[in-house]
C-alpha cells in the first residue's frame, strides 16, 4: 500500500492574504501530513468519494513564511519535504495561456499522443503569477459532462501529467477563467444544464472563492496591475445579446472605476478586439452591444492603462483599435494554443484578418505570453514576449505609460 503525491503541491489563489496548496495523493490521508500549527488542512471528499484509492487536500497557510511542508507515508518515512520560504520569483513578472489539451481515456482518439513539453519550459520562468484563459481541461466527449464523477476523473486524470505537474508545483500562483471546453460542450452556451456540475469541479480545482450571481468572475490585485478575470459562459445566451450578462458588465464597469492600479489588465477567454473573427465573441453580432457598452464607458470615464487578453484561437497575435476620443490604443493580446492541436484549415484565413493585427504577431505554433513591468527612466514598461515551447521569444512588443494614456 505505498502512498504516492500524484500531482501538487499547487499554489492557487490567495484569499485573505492566506496562501492555498492543492495536492493530490495515492493511498494517503490528513493523517499523514505533518503541518506546522500555522497550517489547516481541508479535504475535498469529492475525490475519495470517486476514486477509491485517490484523496485530494487543501492545505492554507496564514502566509507566515518560513515553514515545513512535509508529507509521510504509512510507516512514517518521508515522501516530501520543502522549506516554504518568502517568494523569491520576479514580482512583476506574468504569464499567460489557453488551450491546454491532455489526451486522457476515450479523447486520445482526438490526439493520441501528448505534446506537452511547454510546460516544463514554463516551470522554469521567473513569473508571480499564471494566467489560464480557458480551455484549460476538454471536457469531451460530451458524455463526460453528464456526470460529477466523470468530470472529476477527467480534471484528475490532466493534473496527474507529469510534464504538466511540473509547471503547476513549481511555486507560481495559478489562478484561472474558463471557456467553452471547461464548461460544456464545444460552444457550449450558459443554457448547458449540466453547468452546475462544471461549475462545482472549477471551483474546486481552481481554488474559486469569488462566486458571483453564479458566475465565476473577480479581482486579482497586484502592487501596479489589477486583473480583471471576467466569466464568458455563465451568461452567454442566457438573454438575448448576453454575453457578459447585466451584472457582470456592471461589476466590470464599477470595478474599473474604482481601481488605483496604473495599468488594467482585462482578461477574456475570447477575442474582444479582433473585427474580423468568426469565432464566438464579444466583438460579433448582438454581443456586440456589451462591447461598446464597455468601450464607451472606458472613453467617458478616461480610464489608463487598460490592456485585454485572450485566448481560444489556436494561434496567437495581437490587435489594436483606436476609440474616438480615447487618448491610447487599446490592445488585445491573444495566446494560444498551449498542448493543443493547430487547426491548420483556417490559418490561411485567419492570417488575412490583419485589418487591425500588429505586425509580425500572427504565430501559429504552441505558445505562451509574458508580461514584464520594466522601468526605463521615469517611465514604467509593459514587455509582452511570446515564446515557444522552448522558451524562445518569437514576438515581442512593449506598451509605456504614455502608450496607455498616462
Amino acid at each position: 500500500m505505498g502512498q504516492k503525491i500524484l500531482s501538487g503541491p499547487i499554489l492557487l489563489p490567495q484569499n485573505d492574504s492566506i496562501d492555498t496548496y492543492w495536492i493530490l495523493l495515492k493511498n494517503g490521508s490528513e493523517n499523514l501530513f505533518s503541518l506546522p500549527s500555522e497550517l489547516t488542512i481541508m479535504e475535498d471528499t469529492l475525490v475519495s468519494m470517486y476514486r477509491k484509492k485517490y484523496s485530494a487536500f487543501q492545505l492554507k497557510s496564514q502566509n507566515s513564511v518560513p515553514y515545513e511542508l512535509k508529507i509521510l507515508d504509512h510507516k512514517g518515512s518521508v515522501i516530501y519535504d520543502k522549506m516554504v520560504e518568502a517568494d523569491k520569483r520576479n514580482d512583476n513578472a506574468f504569464l499567460f495561456g489557453s488551450c491546454a489539451f491532455i489526451p486522457n481515456g476515450i479523447s486520445r482518439i482526438y490526439r493520441p499522443y501528448k505534446m506537452n513539453r511547454i510546460y516544463r519550459t514554463m516551470a522554469k520562468e521567473r513569473a508571480k503569477k499564471m494566467f489560464w484563459l480557458g480551455d484549460n481541461i476538454y471536457l469531451f466527449p460530451d458524455y463526460i459532462t453528464s456526470s460529477q464523477k466523470k468530470i472529476y476523473n477527467s480534471y484528475l486524470k490532466v493534473r496527474k501529467d507529469r510534464s504538466l505537474n511540473t509547471f503547476l508545483s513549481c511555486g507560481i500562483e495559478h489562478h484561472a477563467i474558463w471557456d467553452d471546453h471547461d464548461f460544456g460542450p464545444n460552444n457550449s452556451s450558459g443554457l448547458f444544464e449540466n453547468a452546475s456540475l462544471t461549475t462545482t469541479s472549477f471551483i474546486n480545482f481552481w481554488n474559486k472563492f469569488n462566486v458571483r450571481d453564479s458566475g465565476i468572475y473577480e479581482l486579482v490585485h497586484h502592487d501596479k496591475i489589477d486583473f480583471f478575470l471576467t466569466d464568458t459562459r455563465t451568461f452567454y445566451k442566457v438573454n438575448e445579446g448576453s454575453f457578459l450578462g447585466v451584472n457582470q458588465l456592471e461589476w466590470l464597469k464599477k470595478s474599473l472605476l474604482h481601481s488605483k492600479a496604473k495599468f488594467k489588465f482585462i482578461l477574456f477567454s475570447n477575442q474582444v478586439l479582433n473585427p474580423k473573427t468568426n469565432h464566438e465573441t464579444i466583438n460579433k453580432g448582438i454581443y456586440k452591444e456589451e462591447k461598446d457598452i464597455l468601450l464607451d464607458f472606458i472613453k467617458r470615464e478616461s480610464i489608463n492603462g487598460v490592456v485585454f487578453f485572450s485566448g481560444d484561437r489556436h494561434f496567437a497575435e495581437v490587435h489594436t483599435h483606436t476609440e474616438t476620443l480615447l487618448s491610447y490604443s487599446l490592445y488585445d493580446f491573444t495566446t494560444s494554443p498551449l498542448s493543443s492541436p493547430r487547426h491548420r484549415l483556417f490559418f490561411k484565413e485567419e492570417k488575412k484578418n490583419d485589418d487591425t493585427r500588429v505586425p509580425g504577431s500572427f504565430y501559429s505554433n504552441k505558445n505562451y505570453l509574458k508580461c514584464t513591468i520594466q522601468k526605463q527612466g521615469n517611465q514604467e514598461i509593459l514587455l509582452f514576449e511570446y515564446k515557444n515551447k522552448f522558451g524562445k521569444t518569437v514576438f515581442q512588443h512593449a506598451l509605456s505609460e504614455k502608450d496607455l494614456g498616462y
